[in-house]
């Protein structure tokens, strides 16, 4: 008996239903049941009892042999070429090649291979055998896949490869050029191009590019010779050579010659190829999608697959990895074009005999184009709650020419497919685009639409340089980017056909629609009105139109519009009845303070971070929602902080039980936009697409998903429901009310609850409806019930007839209601029965009754099981047909999910928590905006963090009757001056999104709009050096800002000379305070600037205190103290800086030699204010002066040149 000592041996296992010997090692003994377990060289893994098995020990070890190889099920051919070069075949076979040109031909010519290797993997059946296959495939990546042990009944099974763990994450923002996933479409050039990218992305299909090594000198020869049409000669499909301006490099023109030599399915796979060079064809045989050549590339190197074998590239997976293939590629940056099987090997049978036709290639159509904007399946959109946005945008630019521009009109739309959602509108911005820049900041898009040679240089650089390397789709202006008229008139087409055909769900009775002659009744009513404004919302239709016109290449226009859900941008102009009073927070702001993510694009100690205790994937992002969009209304922002406060003292256990329920809740808003887009008929979905997997079962697995979590969603909804009487909270009152703002859905729930039983039909894989669900289906069990009923009283009929109760029905095979008579009855059976069949001591009987009942019992079981196969896509209807109560009962859990959020996050603040009092303020001259803040934490330090404590907490007062309304900081490098900024602000953002703020007393007027200027950064890409970038985000904030703002401008004027950042610094101080009469803190190391507002009634001079002792070479040794303290600081204390750096002693000893050195010459004010006055009143005496002209001249223009050179001085010092 073997154990443990044949462990690790080589193997070979007989399979007797195969009759063929599979290789691999005995990789374990389990010592409980005596059996070992053999891995295959597939990866396969059995548990054998190798007592009861036929095997052999392979002696002599041989390296494992993954290739893929195919089973054919006709003779073997001689041919030795690849699937996709099997031309000369075709001549061999018969002259003609129309008559040769079938799927079967792809397998023919692999036959030889397939007798290569006796131990390698079998593979896939010829196409037409495919519904007979019986596979086994080896890849490369299934090794890193841990394989289920199976136990072996027969039959080898088919390997499972899919393994979601084999994802792998994906960065595609600040990249650099040379990262190996940073241009995934390194061997594909398109008007679709990523921004930013290397030239390497701007080759032109170059295979040999995309492989090295081994791989090149296995394909690099085959593709010079076969495929000459791709290099240097290439043309579109239209004959155009890349210099011409209208040349298409999405196309390709296939010369004759090279069609000639192809087989039909060869010409197949080329004729979709060559519309779609920019793509990743995923083309369907049988059960697996092939990649073949250039795409077969991207396959290897992108999803771990492995070549076939032979010189051609070409690779494959089994039709259930499909949506994690898929998936990758897309989050990867490709865009994959899936081509379906729409034909079966019988049904091109049956049209070659039917049309007389010689075609022996199955019919074949594109059904989705897929890619970062547009991916709709896969498991990470379930888990991983971050939306990835297609952006579509058009321009008016206006006073435009080559030298200037004064404004521009931007229309724009924005689709998170995943949850079947468009925002649009339109806007007015100014030359540097702060309002596009915002809203790239808060969306960061990865995928953009627009229309080809339309939008301004200025527009068209932010777009390249404010976005992380998304897909950019240009657009031919009107025919592909539709204006605003063809816009409304392909949606009336859309939408009419949607109602006409019963499909629509937009008929909701809580659904936003407007009846009016002038459209079609189901158009929401954001289109109604953007369509009436004219010159005001044209823009943002024509965005809708290039978006719909993309969707609908990739399949998708019909499936999102029909249940829509349209909102208005917050800072679209044309639709002020649409716009909620919300604080702006431009991209600076967002960046600066970093809100959403750092520097690197992480979330990691971000605000976000800190305030998400979300449970729900929907409540994440509508967190982040509220945080780039915080309220400016007084009235919102206290409804939301007296619902904070109940879930924190008289609701926390409902709450936690609240999290604790939806804890395991899946994205119930894209689970909910995907089962509606599954109840169409359109790309996959389509009834003429043949699928191997059961689509059916997966369906109604999703559907069952769909009904528990909402189910699950009703329940944890009315596990709050007792807070409604120990609450005055009118937020919480409407959330949990029904008829309020939270749907009565109950009864509908209940409907699907008792149409059918979930857990039977989740075992079974069918719903068996129950009576009074379907009425249809109702009538047809009623006539079976009938027929039934007919035939039982027909059985004691025949009893009483014959004078024998024992007589019964017995069923035979497939024979049923064959009435069974004992033996000792025969002489009394009337003549007109039938004799069927017979047993020992009885004969079995039909009699005409019983044959036309049967009759009509199979004609109902048939027309049953129709009505059973139905019955799921009709349940599924009629739940869609309620969308915006289902999307509403979401949207409540999600609100309820981000309040109970903010309760908690309080409690991670380190120090004290308050409720901010948000107070209003009179226009006029005695009520000035205020912010009041005692004892102020960090928003974004945690009590658990690191270095607990260390903190040092401020009080902050800016603006209020009678007190400065900003602050000048000063104070030593290190000190805590840009912190303590970043803390008011964020506490400002925390306070008006209504969560409870880290201070002991946080009191403030509304903030319209924060300001934030803070860090050195260029934008050399741009051409903008730091000053420049300093300058820009500074204008905006004088030319925007408001009495209502916050203004945090942090240590203005760097990357000039000491003179200029100093001039500009002081300039815009005094703008800001003195014609803005805005709130703001400025942080300054220019010390001259806090002597010239220390007297200004309007500005408080503070600085971050410190202790300042000598340390050896006489350097000053800094101890930062952090507390904000009024008063100026003498130095900034570079030095030490530069001690605390590691800087040598000998430099530091000089350094401060020279620094005291310049504070002895410099470094006294009233020494300056002196010389500055003499000057001053010397051209007051000279311009008393009663002489003569020329004198005069002479004398004033020496004295203006002393006070400029003065001037120049003090400020230098």
């Amino acid at each position: 008996m073997h154990s443990f000592e044949v462990v690790g041996r080589r193997i070979k296992v007989f399979w007797p239903l195969d009759n063929a010997w599979y290789e691999g090692r005995v990789r374990s003994f389990d010592e409980a049941s005596e059996k070992h377990v053999i891995q295959y060289d597939d990866a396969e893994e059995e548990l054998l009892d190798l007592e009861k098995e036929k095997f052999e020990w392979l002696e002599v070890e041989r390296p494992r042999n993954l290739r893929r190889l195919r089973r054919m099920s006709h003779t073997e051919s001689s041919v030795a070429s690849t699937p996709l070069e099997s031309g000369k075949v075709e001549v061999e076979e018969e002259s003609s090649k129309e008559a040769s040109t079938d799927d079967e031909e792809w397998d023919r010519v692999s036959q030889k291979e397939a007798t290569e290797g006796d131990s390698e993997d079998l593979e896939l059946e010829n196409e037409g055998d495919i519904k007979d296959e019986v596979v086994s495939r080896s890849r490369k990546s299934v090794a890193s896949c841990s394989s289920k042990l199976s136990s072996r009944p027969g039959k080898r099974r088919k390997i499972a490869v899919e393994k979601m763990d084999c994802i792998r994450t994906v960065k595609f923002d600040d990249q650099d050029d040379n990262t190996e996933h940073k241009t995934p479409v390194d061997i594909i050039r398109s008007s679709l191009t990523h921004h930013g990218t290397s030239s390497k992305s701007n080759q032109i299909l170059d295979v040999d590019s995309s492989v090295n090594g081994e791989e090149g000198d296995r394909f690099g020869k085959r593709h010079a010779e076969k495929f000459k049409f791709l290099g240097a000669e290439r043309k579109d499909a239209q004959g155009r050579r890349p210099p011409d301006v209208d040349y298409n490099p999405r196309t390709l023109y296939l010369p004759q010659e090279f069609l000639k030599s192809l087989s039909g399915g060869q010409r197949q796979w080329w004729e979709f190829k060559s519309k779609h060079m920019d793509k990743i064809l995923f083309f369907k045989m049988g059960k697996f999608y092939e990649l073949y050549e250039m795409d077969a590339h991207i396959g290897v190197r992108e999803l771990d697959l492995q070549y076939m074998k032979g010189d051609q590239p070409h690779c494959g997976f089994p039709e259930k990895n499909f949506s994690v293939n898929l998936e990758k590629l897309a989050r990867k940056g490709y865009r994959v074009l899936v081509v379906e099987q729409t034909e079966t090997p019988e049904q091109l049978e049956l049209r070659r005999k039917e049309m007389g036709t010689k075609d022996k290639v199955v019919k074949r159509e594109i059904c989705a184009v897929v890619s970062k904007g547009t991916l709709v399946e896969g498991e990470g959109l379930l888990v991983n709650p971050e939306i990835s946005y297609l952006m579509s945008i058009t321009e008016k630019v206006h006073n435009f020419d080559e030298h200037h521009t004064q404004g521009t009109t931007l229309g724009v739309c924005v689709v998170d497919v995943s949850t079947s959602k468009f925002t649009l509108g339109q806007f007015s911005d100014n030359l540097e685009r702060d309002c596009l820049c915002s809203l790239l900041s808060e969306l960061r898009p990865v995928e953009i639409i627009k229309p080809s040679k339309v939008l301004s240089p200025e527009t068209e650089r932010i777009l390249m340089h404010n976005t992380r390397n998304p897909l950019v789709n240009d657009l031919v202006p009107s025919s592909e980017f539709w204006n605003a008229e063809k816009t409304i008139l392909e949606i009336k087409k859309i939408y009419s056909s949607l109602k006409y055909s019963g499909k629509s769900g937009m008929m909701d009775d809580t659904s936003s629609v407007r009846n009016m002659e002038k459209y079609p009744d189901i158009i929401p009513d954001i289109l109604i009105e953007l369509d009436s404004a004219g010159q005001n919302g044209c823009f943002a239709l024509s965005a809708l139109g290039g978006c719909i016109f993309y969707l609908r290449q990739a399949f998708l226009d019909e499936t999102l519009l029909k249940c829509a859900n349209f909102e208005a941008l917050p800072c679209a102009g044309s639709l002020n009845m649409l716009q909620k009073p919300y604080m702006i927070l431009d991209a600076a702001a967002l960046e600066n303070l970093e809100i959403l993510e750092d520097r690197n694009g992480n979330p990691a100690g971000t605000l976000y971070a800190q305030l998400d205790h979300c449970v729900t994937a929907f409540g994440k992002r509508l967190l982040k929602s509220w945080l780039v969009r915080p309220l400016h209304d007084i009235n919102s922002i206290v409804a939301r902080q007296d619902a904070i406060l109940a879930f924190k003292v008289v609701g926390l256990d409902f709450a936690l039980e609240f999290r604790k329920m939806l804890s395991g809740l899946p994205d119930m808003e894209r689970l909910l936009a995907r089962h509606f887009a599954s109840c169409e008929s359109f790309g996959r979905n389509a009834s003429a697409v043949i699928l191997y997997e059961d689509a059916s079962r997966k369906k109604l697995m999703e559907f069952l998903g769909v009904l528990r979590g909402c189910q699950l969603m009703i329940q944890s909804i009315s596990s709050l429901s007792s807070l409604l009487v120990s609450t005055e909270s009118c937020l919480i009152h409407r959330l949990l009310t029904p008829g309020k703002d939270l749907p009565d859905v109950s009864k509908l729930l209940k409907y699907f609850k008792d149409a059918f039983d979930w857990k039977e039909a989740e075992q079974s894989g069918r719903i068996i409806p129950q009576e009074g669900c379907d009425t249809d289906f109702d009538a047809v069990c009623k006539v079976i019930s009938e027929v039934e009923s007919g035939l039982m009283k027909h059985l004691k009929n025949q009893q009483k007839l014959l004078g024998n109760s024992s007589i019964n029905y017995a069923t035979v095979g497939k024979d049923s209601y064959l009435l069974e008579v004992p033996d000792s009855l025969r002489n009394a059976i009337p003549r007109d029965y039938e004799l069927h069949s017979s047993k020992k001591g009885f004969f079995r009987y039909w009699t005409v009754e019983i044959k036309n009942y049967i009759s009509e019992l199979s004609k109902a079981k048939a027309e049953k099981e129709s009505k059973l196969q139905s019955i799921l896509l009709r349940l599924m209807v009629q739940f869609s047909e309620h969308h915006n109560k289902w999307r509403q009962l979401v949207s409540i859990t999600a609100e309820l999910d981000v309040l109970i959020s903010l309760s908690i996050s309080s409690t991670y603040y380190e120090g004290p928590t308050c409720r901010p009092v948000i107070k209003d303020i009179k226009c006029s001259s005695n009520s000035t905006p205020f912010l009041s803040a005692k004892s102020l934490g960090h928003p974004t330090l945690r009590m658990d963090a690191l270095g607990k404590g260390s903190f040092v907490p401020n009080d902050v007062t800016v603006g209020g009757t009678g007190i400065t309304n900003f602050v000048l900081l000063t104070g030593p490098n290190m000190g805590g001056k840009s912190t303590l900024l970043r803390q008011v602000c964020l506490a400002i953002i925390i306070a008006q999104i209504g969560a409870d703020v880290p201070a002991e007393s946080f009191e403030l007027s509304p903030v319209d709009r924060i300001f934030v200027r803070m860090g050195a950064r260029d934008h050399i890409i741009t051409g903008q050096s730091t000053f420049l970038t300093e300058l820009s985000e500074t204008a905006s904030v004088l030319t925007s800002a408001t009495r209502n703002s916050f203004v945090a401008l942090d240590e203005l004027g760097r990357g000039t000379s000491t003179s200029d950042g100093q001039a500009i610094a002081e300039s815009v101080l005094q703008y800001l305070v003195h014609e803005t009469h805005c709130r703001g803190m400025f942080s300054t190391h220019y010390h001259r600037l806090a002597a010239n507002f220390v007297k200004d009634s309007r500005v408080s001079v503070c600085h971050m205190a410190c202790r300042v002792e000598m340390g050896t070479y006489g350097v000053e040794e800094v101890t930062f103290l952090y507390r904000l303290t009024p008063g100026s600081c003498p130095k900034s204390y570079g030095i030490n800086v530069a001690r605390l750096a590691g800087v040598p002693p000998s430099v530091l000893y000089k350094a401060m030699a020279k620094s005291n050195d310049f504070e002895a010459i410099y470094g006294n004010p009233q020494h300056e204010d002196k010389e500055m006055g003499a000057v001053k009143g010397l051209i007051h005496v000279a311009k008393a002066w009663k002489h003569e002209q020329d004198f005069l001249v002479v004398n004033i223009t020496m004295l203006r040149e002393i006070q400029q050179k003065a001037q120049l001085l003090l400020v230098e010092s």
